[in-house]
């Protein structure tokens, strides 16, 4: 697994890459621009995260996971994970999440790319995965 050390969240967009994929963390774009404020905004702002294919176009997303520290604990908090196991969850190789909260005392975000290479062959479908942690 590689993990990227990414630019801090202060400054948004956010972007990291790697030799394989792009990841931007920015402002959040629902369409629903209710949906993106905080009630709470001492507590949790919202934000949207893009990844996109780099490198190799034969892969499969398979998996996009998101966690942020807690400043009290050594535990990371999910704060979602979208795995392609359905026909209708097609993740392509990018993907996009419109918003999420954000914890304003986390001081980082982790999103974890796991991909396959496509393959005619089932049984030759090894799973990578590469780590992006923002600094908040």
């Amino acid at each position: 697994m590689t993990v990227t050390l990414a630019t801090s969240l202060d400054k948004i967009p956010a972007k990291e890459s790697s030799k394989q994929w792009e990841v931007v963390v920015d402002k959040a774009d629902s369409q629903d621009p209710t949906s993106s404020i905080s009630d709470k905004p001492e507590l949790y702002k919202f934000y949207s995260l893009d990844i996109k294919n780099n490198g190799n176009d034969n892969i499969e997303l398979v998996r996009v996971e998101a966690y942020r520290d807690d400043p009290n604990t050594n535990i990371e908090f999910e704060l979602f994970t979208i795995q392609n196991d359905l026909p209708e969850k097609n993740l392509s190789p990018a993907f996009h999440h419109s918003n999420f909260p954000l914890y304003t005392k986390a001081t980082e975000l982790k999103v974890v790319v796991t991909w396959i290479k496509k393959s005619d062959n089932p049984n030759d479908q090894r799973k990578y995965r590469e780590q992006f942690v923002f600094k908040q």
